[in-house]
């Protein structure tokens, strides 16, 4: 099993992020992000992968790790 990968992006912008998202949720991985918890913000992120990458899928969604913060952790499957 490989070491989970982290990378700060919090410097790029918007679209730039949904790329790095999407183009590591390969097929078998789950990609964690985290994001503030600004309302819609992380509904916009989820829709934005969805539509750039078919077959992502939302796994999981909570508050945290910190307050203020929302973590979304995504798929894509196979197909």
């Amino acid at each position: 099993m490989s070491k989970p990968y982290y990378a700060d992006l919090g410097d790029w912008d918007e679209d730039k992020r949904i790329e790095a998202i999407g183009n590591a949720a390969t097929p078998g991985k789950i990609i964690a992000f985290v994001t503030d918890a600004e309302p819609g913000k992380a509904d916009r992120y989820i829709a934005k992968l969805k539509e750039r990458f078919p077959g992502i899928a939302v796994v999981e969604r909570f508050d945290g790790p910190i307050e203020d913060t929302v973590t979304v952790k995504v798929r894509r499957s196979e197909a």
